[in-house]
Protein backbone atom coordinates (compact mmCIF):
# COMPACT_ATOMS: atom_id res chain seq x y z
CA UNK A 1 0.00 0.00 0.00
CA UNK A 2 1.28 3.27 -0.92
CA UNK A 3 1.84 6.27 1.86
CA UNK A 4 -0.10 9.31 1.39
CA UNK A 5 3.37 10.52 0.59
CA UNK A 6 3.65 9.41 -2.63
CA UNK A 7 1.31 11.46 -3.99
CA UNK A 8 2.80 14.63 -3.28
CA UNK A 9 4.16 16.59 -6.30
CA UNK A 10 7.86 16.10 -6.15
CA UNK A 11 8.74 19.52 -7.79
CA UNK A 12 5.90 20.99 -4.95
CA UNK A 13 8.45 19.66 -2.22
CA UNK A 14 11.29 20.73 -4.20
CA UNK A 15 10.40 24.39 -4.14
CA UNK A 16 9.35 24.30 -1.01
CA UNK A 17 12.84 23.56 0.16
CA UNK A 18 14.12 26.11 -2.51
CA UNK A 19 11.73 28.73 -0.53
CA UNK A 20 12.67 28.06 3.30
CA UNK A 21 16.41 27.93 2.18
CA UNK A 22 15.66 31.43 1.01
CA UNK A 23 14.00 32.61 3.65
CA UNK A 24 16.61 30.87 6.24
CA UNK A 25 19.24 32.79 4.82
CA UNK A 26 17.91 36.33 5.02
CA UNK A 27 16.82 35.57 8.55
CA UNK A 28 20.42 34.77 10.07
CA UNK A 29 21.95 37.82 7.87
CA UNK A 30 21.45 39.94 11.02
CA UNK A 31 22.86 37.49 13.52
CA UNK A 32 25.51 40.27 14.65
CA UNK A 33 25.00 43.61 14.96
CA UNK A 34 27.37 46.76 14.88
CA UNK A 35 26.81 50.14 16.70
CA UNK A 36 26.72 52.05 13.36
CA UNK A 37 26.02 56.16 12.53
CA UNK A 38 26.52 59.37 13.81
CA UNK A 39 22.99 60.75 14.58
CA UNK A 40 24.17 63.51 17.22
CA UNK A 41 27.00 64.07 19.19
CA UNK A 42 25.71 63.11 22.18
CA UNK A 43 24.12 60.33 20.80
CA UNK A 44 27.41 58.34 19.82
CA UNK A 45 27.34 56.14 22.69
CA UNK A 46 24.39 53.99 22.43
CA UNK A 47 25.07 50.77 24.48
CA UNK A 48 25.28 52.61 27.59
CA UNK A 49 22.53 51.76 30.26
CA UNK A 50 22.00 52.78 33.57
CA UNK A 51 21.28 49.74 36.37
CA UNK A 52 19.15 50.74 38.64
CA UNK A 53 17.67 50.14 42.04
CA UNK A 54 13.82 49.75 40.80
CA UNK A 55 11.87 50.55 43.69
CA UNK A 56 14.09 54.15 44.07
CA UNK A 57 13.39 54.96 40.78
CA UNK A 58 9.64 54.28 40.83
CA UNK A 59 9.54 57.04 43.35
CA UNK A 60 11.84 59.79 41.58
CA UNK A 61 12.78 58.49 37.91
CA UNK A 62 16.95 58.93 37.91
CA UNK A 63 17.32 58.30 41.72
CA UNK A 64 17.85 54.60 41.58
CA UNK A 65 21.00 54.77 39.46
CA UNK A 66 23.72 52.20 40.80
CA UNK A 67 26.04 51.73 38.38
CA UNK A 68 26.45 51.81 34.52
CA UNK A 69 26.85 48.56 31.94
CA UNK A 70 26.95 47.69 28.13
CA UNK A 71 24.08 46.40 26.12
CA UNK A 72 25.83 43.82 24.34
CA UNK A 73 22.60 41.67 22.52
CA UNK A 74 19.08 42.24 22.33
CA UNK A 75 18.11 41.21 25.82
CA UNK A 76 21.52 41.14 27.66
CA UNK A 77 23.73 43.96 29.87
CA UNK A 78 27.51 43.39 30.62
CA UNK A 79 28.58 45.35 33.97
CA UNK A 80 30.58 44.49 37.08
CA UNK A 81 29.65 41.89 39.55
CA UNK A 82 30.03 44.01 42.94
CA UNK A 83 27.07 46.02 41.27
CA UNK A 84 24.67 43.07 41.70
CA UNK A 85 25.77 41.99 45.12
CA UNK A 86 23.92 43.06 48.59
CA UNK A 87 26.51 43.72 51.61
CA UNK A 88 27.11 40.09 52.01
CA UNK A 89 28.61 39.78 48.59
CA UNK A 90 25.59 37.63 47.55
CA UNK A 91 23.45 38.67 43.90
CA UNK A 92 20.56 40.33 44.91
CA UNK A 93 17.16 39.21 42.75
CA UNK A 94 16.69 40.75 39.63
CA UNK A 95 13.19 42.20 40.92
CA UNK A 96 15.38 44.37 42.73
CA UNK A 97 16.83 45.70 39.23
CA UNK A 98 15.62 47.79 36.03
CA UNK A 99 17.81 48.91 33.32
CA UNK A 100 17.48 52.31 31.12
CA UNK A 101 19.03 53.02 27.88
CA UNK A 102 18.67 55.14 24.91
CA UNK A 103 18.85 58.54 26.40
CA UNK A 104 21.98 60.42 27.69
CA UNK A 105 19.46 61.81 30.60
CA UNK A 106 19.72 59.90 34.01
CA UNK A 107 16.37 61.86 34.79
CA UNK A 108 14.55 62.70 32.10
CA UNK A 109 12.83 60.85 29.54
CA UNK A 110 12.05 61.09 25.93
CA UNK A 111 10.51 58.67 23.06
CA UNK A 112 13.54 56.49 22.96
CA UNK A 113 14.12 55.83 25.94
CA UNK A 114 14.10 52.72 27.21
CA UNK A 115 13.13 50.35 30.38
CA UNK A 116 12.69 47.35 31.28
CA UNK A 117 12.46 45.24 34.22
CA UNK A 118 15.31 42.41 35.22
CA UNK A 119 14.46 38.53 34.56
CA UNK A 120 17.62 37.01 35.54
CA UNK A 121 21.07 38.22 37.44
CA UNK A 122 24.73 36.62 37.01
CA UNK A 123 27.77 36.59 38.98
CA UNK A 124 30.54 34.90 38.16
CA UNK A 125 30.68 32.22 40.54
CA UNK A 126 34.12 33.21 41.79
CA UNK A 127 33.75 37.31 42.27
CA UNK A 128 35.55 37.99 45.50
CA UNK A 129 35.29 42.07 46.79
CA UNK A 130 38.83 41.32 48.22
CA UNK A 131 40.63 42.35 45.53
CA UNK A 132 37.78 42.63 43.16
CA UNK A 133 38.22 39.63 41.39
CA UNK A 134 36.09 38.08 38.98
CA UNK A 135 33.84 41.17 38.84
CA UNK A 136 31.91 40.64 35.97
CA UNK A 137 28.23 40.09 35.94
CA UNK A 138 25.13 39.90 33.21
CA UNK A 139 21.76 41.13 33.36
CA UNK A 140 19.02 39.80 31.00
CA UNK A 141 16.11 41.78 30.13
CA UNK A 142 13.06 41.26 30.49
CA UNK A 143 12.20 42.75 27.59
CA UNK A 144 14.10 42.53 23.78
CA UNK A 145 15.39 46.02 22.16
CA UNK A 146 14.23 46.47 19.03
CA UNK A 147 17.11 45.93 15.95
CA UNK A 148 15.27 49.49 14.87
CA UNK A 149 15.84 51.49 17.81
CA UNK A 150 17.64 54.61 17.27
CA UNK A 151 19.40 55.30 20.01
CA UNK A 152 19.81 52.05 21.89
CA UNK A 153 22.22 49.36 20.41
CA UNK A 154 24.55 46.57 21.32
CA UNK A 155 28.06 46.94 21.14
CA UNK A 156 30.39 43.84 20.10
CA UNK A 157 32.32 42.58 22.59
CA UNK A 158 36.65 42.78 22.13
CA UNK A 159 38.46 39.08 20.86
CA UNK A 160 41.85 39.87 22.33
CA UNK A 161 43.13 42.76 24.72
CA UNK A 162 43.88 46.05 24.09
CA UNK A 163 47.83 46.75 23.46
CA UNK A 164 49.34 49.52 26.12
CA UNK A 165 48.78 52.69 25.04
CA UNK A 166 45.74 51.92 22.89
CA UNK A 167 43.37 54.87 23.34
CA UNK A 168 40.15 54.06 24.73
CA UNK A 169 36.66 55.83 26.06
CA UNK A 170 34.64 55.33 29.11
CA UNK A 171 31.31 56.85 30.35
CA UNK A 172 29.07 56.99 32.47
CA UNK A 173 26.46 59.17 34.75
CA UNK A 174 29.14 58.80 38.10
CA UNK A 175 30.25 61.60 40.61
CA UNK A 176 31.89 64.65 38.95
CA UNK A 177 34.78 63.99 41.38
CA UNK A 178 35.40 62.00 44.65
CA UNK A 179 32.21 61.62 46.50
CA UNK A 180 30.81 64.68 44.42
CA UNK A 181 27.44 65.04 42.68
CA UNK A 182 26.43 62.65 39.97
CA UNK A 183 25.99 63.72 37.12
CA UNK A 184 22.66 64.43 34.91
CA UNK A 185 23.55 64.17 31.67
CA UNK A 186 26.28 61.14 30.42
CA UNK A 187 30.18 62.01 30.26
CA UNK A 188 32.69 60.65 28.56
CA UNK A 189 36.31 60.92 29.07
CA UNK A 190 39.23 59.45 26.39
CA UNK A 191 42.02 57.66 27.97
CA UNK A 192 44.92 54.75 27.46
CA UNK A 193 46.06 51.66 28.35
CA UNK A 194 48.94 51.23 30.84
CA UNK A 195 50.69 48.71 30.84
CA UNK A 196 49.87 46.06 34.32
CA UNK A 197 53.58 45.81 35.04
CA UNK A 198 53.52 49.86 35.58
CA UNK A 199 50.45 49.45 37.50
CA UNK A 200 51.56 47.16 39.87
CA UNK A 201 54.79 49.51 40.89
CA UNK A 202 54.97 49.48 44.68
CA UNK A 203 53.77 53.51 43.97
CA UNK A 204 50.65 52.85 42.57
CA UNK A 205 48.37 49.28 42.65
CA UNK A 206 51.31 47.21 44.58
CA UNK A 207 51.04 43.82 42.90
CA UNK A 208 47.33 43.41 43.37
CA UNK A 209 46.94 44.00 39.69
CA UNK A 210 45.66 40.28 38.40
CA UNK A 211 44.89 38.49 35.11
CA UNK A 212 41.70 39.58 34.66
CA UNK A 213 42.01 43.37 35.30
CA UNK A 214 43.35 45.67 33.25
CA UNK A 215 44.30 49.48 34.02
CA UNK A 216 43.34 52.58 31.62
CA UNK A 217 44.01 56.20 32.32
CA UNK A 218 46.38 58.25 33.14
CA UNK A 219 49.39 58.07 35.50
CA UNK A 220 49.25 62.27 36.61
CA UNK A 221 45.65 61.53 37.05
CA UNK A 222 42.74 63.57 36.44
CA UNK A 223 40.81 61.27 33.55
CA UNK A 224 39.09 58.31 35.25
CA UNK A 225 35.70 56.59 36.09
CA UNK A 226 33.89 57.57 39.47
CA UNK A 227 31.51 56.27 41.47
CA UNK A 228 28.03 55.99 39.89
CA UNK A 229 30.44 54.83 36.51
CA UNK A 230 31.10 50.76 37.63
CA UNK A 231 30.09 48.34 35.43
CA UNK A 232 30.14 50.96 32.77
CA UNK A 233 31.93 50.24 29.26
CA UNK A 234 35.88 50.30 27.74
CA UNK A 235 35.42 50.92 24.64
CA UNK A 236 38.49 50.56 22.29
CA UNK A 237 38.66 50.74 18.34
CA UNK A 238 35.06 50.51 18.89
CA UNK A 239 34.70 47.29 20.95
CA UNK A 240 34.10 46.77 24.40
CA UNK A 241 36.87 45.57 25.84
CA UNK A 242 36.52 46.72 29.70
CA UNK A 243 34.25 47.21 32.33
CA UNK A 244 34.95 49.75 34.82
CA UNK A 245 36.04 47.92 38.52
CA UNK A 246 37.54 49.99 40.76
CA UNK A 247 40.38 52.38 41.74
CA UNK A 248 41.89 54.47 44.71
CA UNK A 249 39.26 57.31 44.90
CA UNK A 250 38.95 59.28 41.79
CA UNK A 251 41.66 60.02 38.99
CA UNK A 252 44.20 60.22 41.33
CA UNK A 253 47.76 60.70 40.51
CA UNK A 254 49.87 57.10 40.55
CA UNK A 255 46.16 55.45 40.15
CA UNK A 256 44.42 54.87 37.17
CA UNK A 257 40.61 53.35 36.74
CA UNK A 258 41.00 49.09 36.90
CA UNK A 259 39.41 47.25 34.08
CA UNK A 260 37.24 43.98 34.40
CA UNK A 261 39.25 42.60 30.93
CA UNK A 262 36.69 41.43 28.76
CA UNK A 263 38.58 39.42 26.91
CA UNK A 264 39.91 37.25 29.42
CA UNK A 265 36.50 36.56 30.50
CA UNK A 266 35.39 36.03 26.65
CA UNK A 267 34.11 32.09 27.66
CA UNK A 268 32.47 32.93 30.55
CA UNK A 269 30.27 35.80 28.73
CA UNK A 270 29.74 33.29 25.53
CA UNK A 271 28.69 30.65 28.33
CA UNK A 272 26.44 32.64 30.04
CA UNK A 273 24.92 34.04 26.83
CA UNK A 274 24.33 30.40 25.21
CA UNK A 275 22.20 29.68 28.17
CA UNK A 276 19.48 32.41 27.23
CA UNK A 277 17.26 31.41 23.98
CA UNK A 278 18.03 34.25 21.12
CA UNK A 279 15.17 34.82 19.50
CA UNK A 280 17.12 35.18 16.16
CA UNK A 281 18.84 31.83 16.52
CA UNK A 282 15.78 30.40 18.14
CA UNK A 283 14.28 31.51 14.07
CA UNK A 284 17.02 29.97 12.47
CA UNK A 285 16.93 26.81 14.29
CA UNK A 286 13.53 26.62 13.72
CA UNK A 287 14.74 27.38 9.73
CA UNK A 288 16.93 23.84 9.75
CA UNK A 289 14.10 22.24 10.66
CA UNK A 290 11.63 22.44 8.60
CA UNK A 291 14.37 21.82 5.88
CA UNK A 292 15.58 19.00 7.79
CA UNK A 293 12.03 17.65 7.65
CA UNK A 294 11.24 18.45 4.01
CA UNK A 295 14.53 16.71 2.68
CA UNK A 296 13.15 13.84 5.12
CA UNK A 297 10.03 14.15 2.84
CA UNK A 298 11.79 13.94 -0.62
CA UNK A 299 13.98 10.81 0.43
CA UNK A 300 10.68 8.85 1.12
CA UNK A 301 8.70 10.07 -1.94
CA UNK A 302 12.08 8.78 -4.01
CA UNK A 303 11.59 5.53 -1.86
CA UNK A 304 8.57 4.48 -4.27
Amino acid sequence: MLSPIHFINKNIILKAVIVIIFHCSVCSTNDSRIVGGFPVADMVIRHQVSLRAKSADLVSFGRGHICGGSLISSNKVLTAAHCLVDTYDKARPASYFRVVGGTIYRSSQNANTFISDVKKVVVHSKYNANGFLNDVGIVILTKTVPDNHPTFQAVPTVINTPTNGTMCQTSGWGSLYYEGPSSEVLLAVNISVIAKTQCNTNVSYAGSIVNGMLCAGTMLGGKDACQGDSGGPLICNGVLAGIVSHGVECARPQYPGVYADVAYYRDWIAKNNSNITDVRLMALANCLIVIFFVDYVRKQINLF
